[in-house]
């Protein structure tokens, strides 16, 4: 009889700890799901709502890189403005992944979404307003061409465009360039 209990008891401590780790695990998956909802932008989560909202969430971590194959710089960055030593820099972006209210996000392969992407001087002379197609729904980048750019300072941003919705414009990404 001592032995049928021992082995009942082990079974429910058994039980009650696999019901213990998968309550820990639901609890680590929803906690960082919770903090980014809450941290999110508010024009992001005004979004998710009312059917009649026409706003994307905005484009994250606007970066800038020297060339399409150097590594980037992250505007915003406590080191300070990027510096680009080339005249024909790379924008970038990622963009949010899901479809905005309302619509299906397909699986096709093909262009997804309209970026417009503004390059001005750091005084607010506009140098260049460029808008493409993004070919996928994660990412946007956008080379400048050679020579639209002097040794100077400059800032850029960007904003998603999907059909009757927009995304809010990037904040402004401050960048100096300075060739030689």
């Amino acid at each position: 009889m001592r032995n049928r209990t021992t082995a009942r008891t082990r079974k429910g401590t058994g039980r009650a700890v696999v019901a213990l780790v998968a309550a820990l695990a639901a609890g680590a998956v929803a906690a960082p799901l919770a903090i980014a909802a809450a941290s999110a932008d508010p024009a992001a989560t005004a979004a998710d709502g009312d059917p009649d909202d026409l706003l994307l969430p905005t484009p994250e971590v606007p970066r800038i890189s020297n060339s399409a194959y150097a590594g980037f710089q992250i505007c915003g960055s406590p080191q300070g403005d990027p510096l680009v030593t080339s005249g024909s820099p790379t924008l970038a972006a990622t963009l949010e992944s899901v479809a905005p209210p309302g619509t299906v996000e397909t699986t096709e392969p093909g262009p997804r979404r309209k970026v417009v992407f503004e390059v001005d001087t750091l005084a607010g002379a506009e140098v260049l307003r460029k808008q493409l197609t993004s070919d996928t729904s994660h990412d946007a980048a956008y080379q400048l061409p050679e020579g639209k750019l002097t040794d100077g300072d400059y800032r850029w941003r960007m904003r998603v465009k999907d059909g009757n919705t927009v995304s809010a414009w990037t904040a402004w990404c401050a960048f100096k360039v300075q060739r030689g």
